[in-house]
């Protein structure tokens, strides 16, 4: 990003205030560890990896905005937009997407397939019937009921397609045969939902210094944890650790690094809120 004195300077200010504060920073890690693990140098997945975060960052400003969560705290720092207005806050957001594809494209070290893909894949992740799909359908459960299904359906688009966004684009730069992309995104899924499910019990029984961000905002709407209860929401995340690991099998010997990459990226989280 440019630096925080290159005019339009309130929007890089913006930017940067969001990309660089403190967080856990879960799916470009996957990016980088998928890649790594399953064989590419760690420099290489690095741009892409930064991609990821980019538009993971632009989904939590425009998460933030009163018409949609109305947060207050984002990473232990004032929201976006109480910071720096709705307006600029919103441009930001657009300017995080819109560069995001432009990392991709001139990322070294790929060819010129590859960039292609990734590309594609993002702007799948990001659309009507991923990210944005998902969040829409999170802001219309406020005035209804949905059933567990549909919830789940709903963590999958939501949540779940960047972090299969995040393993796939590692895989593809590590190379991976053709037959290992899909295990590889049943993997990531499962770790998605398991993530959301853990995000719901940390803002249901979580503190805002120790998360970060605030709690209780899920008060109003309908989730794993209040249709299900804490303890079957706790057991469907374990559920979905122990998916994310079968999901590997095809890939034989060069599954077990993605296995153990799961446990150590989830394992403070999953210790705080599946005991």
């Amino acid at each position: 990003m440019p630096p925080e004195d290159t005019p339009p300077e309130q929007l890089h200010k913006a930017i940067r205030y969001s990309l660089v504060a403190p967080g856990k920073r879960i799916r470009p890690l996957m990016t980088i560890l998928t890649a790594t693990r399953l064989g590419a140098e760690a420099d290489v997945s690095l741009d892409p990896a930064c991609a990821i975060e980019m538009v993971h960052t632009a989904s939590l400003i425009v998460d933030d905005m009163p018409f949609m969560d109305d947060a207050t705290t984002r990473r232990g720092k004032p929201a976006n937009h109480k910071v720096f207005g709705e307006d600029i806050a919103s441009l930001a957001s657009l300017e995080l997407l819109s560069r995001s594809f432009g990392v991709l494209a001139r990322a070294p070290g790929l060819d010129d397939r590859q960039r292609i893909d990734l590309v594609r894949l993002l702007s799948d992740t990001i659309g009507s019937e991923g990210v944005i799909a998902g969040q829409l359908k999170d802001l219309r459960s406020e005035s209804r009921t949905p059933g567990a299904e549909e919830l789940k359906a709903m963590y999958e688009q939501k949540t779940g397609t960047l972090f299969v966004a995040a393993s796939e684009t590692g895989a593809r730069i590590a190379r991976v045969p053709p037959d290992w992309i899909e295990p590889i995104r049943s993997f990531a899924m499962n770790m998605g939902i398991m993530f959301q499910i853990m995000d719901d019990l940390l803002d249901r029984f979580g503190t805002l210094e120790a998360t970060g961000k605030d709690v209780g905002q899920d008060k109003e709407k309908k989730t794993l944890v209040s249709i299900l209860g804490p303890d079957q929401a706790r057991a469907e995340a374990c559920h979905r650790l122990e998916a994310a690991e079968r999901a590997l099998d095809p890939l034989g010997a060069a599954g077990r690094p993605l296995d153990e990459m799961v446990r150590s990226l989830m394992g403070v989280g999953m210790s705080a809120v599946l005991g």
